[in-house]
């Protein structure tokens, strides 16, 4: 009996575990799927952080977005400055004339006052009640309303004269009060663009001096160029739109300057190894004109990875050229342009040591050398 009973419950308990196993197994799974779907979740979103942490461009970038928004909060600054300072020298001439005429008028008010207590004050009927008949008494009434509109006159422009000097005079303390404030918003603007400024140095000096990073950020430049190459040749090949590109055929300097760095391998100013260089270095100052080498049509004017802010102008003759590291950019994707039109205004953006603009002519995207097609 007691047999029978416990091989019931051995089948019993066979039975059961039979049905639940499936069931735990099941969502054992589904728990570790998750959690493997959670964690290619956070590993993905910690490459994409990683991937932007470690971009050189990509923080150039940056501190090149930081200095512009400073560089812009100082011009505004400085514009302000010169428009208060202007009305200063305004308000300094009106207080002047002001001053001048509440004088003069204050003499002419002092003297009449002067007469009228020394000669005691005229009785008007005295005066009206002595005419020798009406048409005197009527000459008699138009004297004296002068003489009291005269006095009236006078008496209210002494009294507008002194609110006028008054009114400047606070205006000035509170126009000096704002130059204050004003320079020392521009003090701070300063700091934060030399700030800025100095991280971008160190960032390329951090660049030449770790041969990892250095060579990273060639990488990065080297796949840009390579992307330009595609994006230029899908353009070729139909696959972008073609606007009215009208080319004379023949190029122009983008910009007057010495050649600091020529066509084709070199000690790169960055880097400091041996790189292919795939277009000119010409010597320029922040803000100098930079121009289209020949007419075209404009498709790429933003950020480029290592070309900072760039330019690509693309030919009616099947060429292409690109204008590198430039500080402000004047004209947009889709824009036609023709040959001596201003596109830019030259900088040091991006993998640069300096101002300058890097200066690139392409055949079907792949870059050849400028020379043989400049003046």
């Amino acid at each position: 009996m007691k047999f029978r009973n416990y091989a019931a419950i051995l089948v019993t308990g066979a039975m059961l575990s039979g049905l639940v196993a499936p069931v735990l197994a099941n969502e054992l799974e589904e728990q570790h799927q998750q959690v493997q779907q959670q964690m290619q979740s956070q590993q993905n979103k910690a490459a994409q952080a990683q991937e932007k942490v470690n971009s050189v461009s990509g923080r150039l970038q940056g501190i090149q977005s930081d200095l512009e928004t400073a560089q812009k909060e100082y011009k505004s600054i400085q514009a302000q400055l010169s428009q208060t300072e202007s009305q200063i020298e305004a308000n300094k001439v009106i207080l002047v004339q002001a001053e001048g005429r509440l004088a003069e008028r204050s003499k002419v008010l002092d003297k009449r006052i002067r007469d009228i207590y020394q000669n005691g004050q005229l009785s008007y009927l005295d005066v009206l009640l002595g005419a020798s008949d009406f048409g005197d008494f009527t000459t008699r009434m138009d004297l004296l309303k002068r003489v009291i509109n005269r006095d009236v006159e006078l008496i209210v422009k002494v009294k507008a004269e002194r609110q006028l000097v008054m009114q400047k005079k606070e205006e000035l303390e509170q126009d000096r009060a704002v130059i204050l404030e004003l320079k020392r918003a521009a003090d701070e603007r300063k700091k934060i663009i030399e700030a800025r400024r100095n991280e971008q140095k160190e960032m390329l000096n951090m660049a030449v001096g770790e041969k990892e990073i250095a060579e990273q950020a060639y990488n990065e430049l080297m796949d840009t160029s390579r992307r330009i190459e595609q994006m230029l040749r899908n353009r070729q090949n139909g696959g972008g739109k073609k606007g009215p590109a009208v080319s004379s055929g023949s190029m122009m300097w983008p910009i007057n300057g010495e050649i600091t760095s020529p066509f084709g391998w070199r000690t790169h100013p960055v880097f400091g190894s041996a790189r292919f260089h795939s277009g000119l270095d010409i010597a320029a100052d922040y803000g100098d004109t930079v121009v289209a080498a020949d007419g075209g049509v404009v498709v790429h004017a933003d950020w480029l990875g290592g070309y900072g802010k760039a330019v690509i102008i693309e030919h009616s003759n099947g060429l292409q050229t690109l204008y590198g590291h430039n500080s402000e950019l004047v004209v947009s994707e889709g824009q036609a342009v023709s040959k001596g039109q201003m596109i830019a205004r030259a900088g040091s953006t991006g993998y640069s040591t300096g101002p300058h603009v890097h200066f690139e002519v392409r055949q079907g995207g792949s870059p050849v050398d400028p020379t043989g097609y400049l003046p």
